[in-house]
Order: structure tokens, then C-alpha cells, then sequence
């Protein structure tokens, strides 16, 4: 029986030895998100995913954090703290990304990388235009009809449809309560970016993004020539969701930008 004083996950393990990944859904996501992840990763490295609150199989909590980003980060990490993993590399998508920042400002020691897939950063125009009619139409439109028509903006070419229609199957499984306590967190957005905008990331970072992410590359873009150290890999004909549309590109991408790190620790210790 699982325990519902902590978020729903799955683990994959190899060894003691092995490293621990972390994977961190978007808004309207799931574990479901990282299906093609798990199959690369699994046999490489121990893998630990998590449904965020309300998400997938992470209903009802008996022993909720508030509900803002420092709160969502305190439920991953309780979960690791639950299996003591002590230490993991974090990978995020979306609005996943910021949560896993949260993690890295609040508990730095825990974070051996990062890597984000279609990274938020700031608030751009489209960003702002975009919440703004979230926060409109939710009070006319149904949560389902919103979710789709959004889905459709951020991922609007035909090569996106694979990952369009998955967000939009898992997002059907939020309740409306539940969906409207996510778009809550939206107008907390702004003011989180522009803090976490100012604040560099400490930890070993990879940053991927698709060519035709339309809202979020430009800002990505922007962030990296504000802090030389993170990596930027721009994968192009690929959208937002990068880890599904293009699993391939992005799992070597994620998998040599460890390796390299693991083989820098080594030098450094020989």
C-alpha cells in the first residue's frame, strides 16, 4: 500500500556504487512523461521519478507542504529522504525545471548536476501574455478545453503532436479542484523567475531546448550568456518537449554531460 504521506514514485535500481537520477515532471505531466528515459537510463544509472501532488498516482496527501515551489520541492525531497538518497543528479522539464531550482537553492548538497529540458527562465512577453489568459479563461472555459488550447500554443507543428497529445492525456487526469490550484501557482511565477533569473545556478548544468520552442528558448538563451558556465544544448526541428520529441539527441546529450562530470571527479581525485 503506498504511502500517502509522500508523493507517488517508481525506482529503478542497479547498485550502491551507481548514481541516483532524479526526474521531475512539468504542469499536467506524470512519470509517464519520462517513458523514454527510463528506457535509456535504467541499466546505467539508479533512477527514482515522482508524480507530482495531484499528478498521475500522487492524490490525496495526508501531510501536505504549502502548496508554493519551495513546498512542491520539499515533496521530492521527502521521498528521497524516504529511500535515503542522500545525493542525485536532477532532471526537470518545463515547469519541472523551476522546482528543481528550488531544490538546488534551498538544499545545494544535494544536487550532484542539473539538466533541464525545455527550461524555464523568465517571464517574457509570450510568458506573460500566456498567464494572463490562463488565469481569464479559466473562469469561462473548462480546465480540459484550456489545457488542450494551451498545449496547442506551446507546441504548435505537426512534429510536436507525439508530445502534445501526451500532456494532454495525462492532464485529463487532474480533477478541476486540483487544476485550478495549479493555475494558482502561475501567478507566483513572475515573481519567482525574476528572483531565480538574478541567482545563478551552482551546480553542474545542461540546459536543452528545441529550435522551435517559441516561448522559452529566446529566455534560455538569455540566461546562459548571463552565466558562461551553464551548457546550452539547442537541438534543432524539435519543440518544447525535447525528452519526448527527440529522446534520442537528448538522452546521449543528458547521459555524456554526466559521464564527463564523473570523469572530472576522478581526475580530480587521482
Amino acid at each position: 500500500m503506498r504511502n500517502k504521506e509522500i508523493l507517488h514514485y517508481e525506482k529503478y535500481f542497479v547498485s550502491e556504487k551507481s548514481p541516483w537520477m532524479v526526474f521531475v515532471h512539468g504542469a499536467g505531466g506524470s512519470i509517464r512523461t519520462w517513458q523514454k528515459q527510463i528506457n535509456f537510463f535504467k541499466g546505467k544509472f539508479n533512477l527514482l521519478l515522482v508524480d507530482l501532488r495531484d499528478h498521475g498516482n500522487s492524490k490525496n496527501l495526508e501531510n501536505e507542504t504549502p502548496f508554493d515551489f519551495e513546498g512542491i520541492a520539499l515533496d521530492v525531497i521527502k521521498v528521497m529522504d524516504s529511500l535515503s538518497i542522500h545525493r542525485a543528479h536532477f532532471l526537470g522539464v518545463s515547469m519541472g525545471s523551476i522546482i528543481i531550482r528550488q531544490i538546488e537553492r534551498n538544499d545545494p548538497h544535494r544536487v550532484l548536476s542539473v539538466i533541464l529540458a525545455g527550461g524555464i527562465f523568465k517571464m517574457s512577453t509570450k510568458i506573460n501574455t500566456l498567464a494572463y489568459l490562463a488565469r481569464t479563461l479559466t473562469r469561462i472555459l473548462p480546465f480540459q478545453t484550456l489545457y488542450q488550447l494551451f498545449a496547442l500554443v506551446l507546441l504548435p507543428r505537426e512534429n510536436h503532436t507525439a508530445s502534445r497529445k501526451l500532456f494532454i492525456r495525462e492532464a485529463k487526469k487532474l480533477r478541476k479542484n486540483e487544476a485550478r490550484k495549479w493555475l494558482r501557482l502561475v501567478k507566483k511565477l513572475n515573481s519567482t523567475l525574476q528572483r531565480m533569473f538574478a541567482e545563478k545556478i551552482n551546480a553542474p548544468c545542461l540546459v536543452v531546448m528545441g529550435a522551435q520552442d517559441h516561448v522559452f528558448l529566446e529566455p534560455a538563451k538569455e540566461y546562459v550568456d548571463k552565466y558562461g558556465e551553464v551548457v546550452l544544448q539547442v537541438i534543432d526541428k524539435c519543440g518544447h518537449v525535447c525528452n519526448i520529441e527527440r529522446a534520442h539527441e537528448f538522452n546521449e546529450y543528458c547521459h555524456e554531460f554526466i559521464r564527463n562530470l564523473e570523469r572530472q571527479n576522478l581526475k580530480a581525485l587521482s
